[in-house]
């Protein structure tokens, strides 16, 4: 098993770039979770508990929908 990922052949480019993106992309959403603002989390969060109350920007989920 171990001797296929040895020899690769000059096919390892397609490995690393998987990797970085992979990388790349769940650090990217990490630092961007981390520096969101707390106020949006709570906003978000309780999105499914109001019923045409006013959102977070003074507005009624009614008048989103318009």
């Amino acid at each position: 098993m171990f001797k296929q990922i040895t020899n690769l052949q000059g096919d390892e480019i397609y490995l690393i770039i998987s990797l970085w993106i992979f990388l790349v992309f769940f650090v990217s959403v990490g630092i961007m979770l981390f520096f969101m603002k707390k106020d949006y989390i709570r906003y978000m969060k309780d999105i499914p508990f109001n019923d045409g109350e006013e959102g977070m920007y003074g507005r009624t989920d009614e008048e989103d929908r318009v």
